[in-house]
């Protein structure tokens, strides 16, 4: 059988999966769960929380309500707003002074709506228009920062936001992440219920631009799969070149028989953008609608991976958090150091941390493993490889021809054995680094006690 060569130059690949292994023998990939630790006190609390880096600056949005509104109900939460926080490293989190609705009734400093986005709404059962704060766009209002070159100032910040009673889904657009405008006066995906499988939308629905893809990428909620199971909460895929204009949905099949997945969570992850990664909601509607959170993944846009489908986040020992719908994280994860990766718990004053790329890891224990690479391709100059042993483990390498045969001087022999903990460890032979590798080749490697989370072809 043949099997083309993968292309990994200037990338750097998880290992979730038997994706780039040929063969091993005693290892096994092993899920890692993050650590919670309590968040900074002023990290808001609230549903579909946002949250991510602008070069400048983090920025956390998040749904808010007015304890005790009793004004214009527009859709299951009266009251709602959307707010904002601020941080310099994403850990530490401040509250700025917008007052963008002086004398509203809503905490001035966080609501970031503006009256054009109650412009044309229809209104639902003939009530009174409400306020400006308070609009349907409220309910799941998910913004993301457009970093490529040439992009106007006024598109920098881009947002989705829509449910039922908005006729679908719209595009907005910012010059600061603050003042926001409607990119349209249509949805961008207008509401369906014969096509969307049912009540769509009512979810955290989210838009980036993919560099893998070379397109806008937006996974949004419905009530169908693409094998044709209705009646499952799940999400479709569309994508658009201009982010005003939107291919028809591609039905997915990310669910379990039976399984409900609120939101998706998907992102392109910063350190490995053909990575798309998720921290799903699950949903229990027979334990009095709990939820827990499993990890998802999607290379380059492809098939919806879920090499551990059981909980990567469990509620815990708080009763609070085995109520409804309570448990989400936030959208986007953060280098908060070279070494951790900050999630944010949205409902609770919580945050988790996770070792850089350590979401799964290949594993091998006392007894020992081994495993070699499928065929790779591309030019690379420099390999390094993210892996820690216990004090007893170790960890060798060689450098293989396509052929599998050790390629003189960067043999098992010859490799300077590893052990210990590193994000980046460049691999030496008898003191010499990896030569520059231009054609085909492989890897092949011995470990005990130890896990490798990525390996990076720069």
């Amino acid at each position: 059988m043949h099997f083309e060569a993968i292309q990994v130059a200037g990338k750097r690949e998880l290992l979730i999966d038997d994706y780039l292994l040929d063969s091993c023998s005693g290892t096994g990939f092993r899920l890692h769960e993050p650590v919670e630790l309590p968040a900074d006190p002023g990290k808001p609390c609230g549903a579909y929380v946002d949250v991510f880096g602008d070069g400048r600056r983090y920025l956390m949005y998040y749904r808010g309500s007015v304890p005790g509104y009793d004004g214009p109900r527009v859709n299951g939460n009266p009251g709602e707003f959307v707010g904002v926080a601020e941080s310099a490293d994403g850990l530490v989190w401040t509250r700025p002074k917008l007052d963008l609705f002086p004398g509203a009734p809503v905490p001035p400093e966080t609501v970031i709506y503006g009256d054009m986005l109650t412009e044309g709404l229809p209104r639902i059962r003939n009530e009174k228009p409400p306020h400006p704060g308070y609009t349907s766009f409220t309910h799941n209002f998910t913004p993301f920062y457009d970093d490529r070159p040439g992009v106007p100032a006024e598109e920098r910040y881009k947002a989705v936001s829509g449910i039922l009673q908005t006729g679908g889904l719209f595009a907005f657009r910012s010059a600061d992440g603050f003042h926001w405008t409607r990119c349209d006066d249509l949805p961008i995906i207008k509401y369906d219920a014969l096509q969307l499988g049912g009540h769509a939308l009512d979810s955290q629905n989210v838009a980036f631009y993919s560099e893998a893809e070379g397109c806008f990428v937006l996974y949004f909620r419905v009530w169908r799969t693409a094998d044709g199971r209705k009646g499952l909460r799940s999400f479709a895929k569309a994508k658009s070149e201009d982010f005003r204009h939107w291919s028809e949905p591609e039905f997915l099949n990310p669910n379990r028989p039976g399984e409900h997945l609120y939101v998706s969570g998907l992102r392109p992850y910063p350190r490995a953008p053909h990575y798309y990664i998720g921290a799903a909601t699950r949903f229990f509607r027979e334990r009095g609608a709990a939820t827990d959170v499993t990890l998802l993944f999607s290379r380059a846009g492809g098939e919806i991976l879920r090499p551990f489908p059981g909980a990567w986040i469990v509620p815990g020992p708080s009763p609070r958090r085995w109520g409804n719908r309570v448990n989400y994280i936030a959208w986007g994860m953060l280098q908060t150091s070279p070494e951790e990766l900050t999630l944010y718990h949205g409902h609770e004053p919580l945050r988790y941390k996770l070792r850089t790329d350590g979401f799964i890891s290949l594993s091998a224990g006392t007894e020992g493993g081994a495993w070699c690479t499928k065929t790779l391709s591309g030019k690379v100059a420099r390999l390094e490889l993210n892996l820690r042993t216990s004090a007893a483990g170790s960890f060798r390498l060689e450098l293989c021809g396509p052929d599998g045969k050790a390629l003189p001087g960067y043999g098992m022999t010859d490799f300077d054995e590893f052990y210990g903990d590193a994000i980046a460890f460049e691999p030496h032979w008898r003191g010499k680094a990896a030569p520059p590798l231009n054609g085909t080749f492989r890897l092949r490697a011995e470990m005990t006690e130890c896990d490798v989370f990525s390996i990076t072809f720069r």
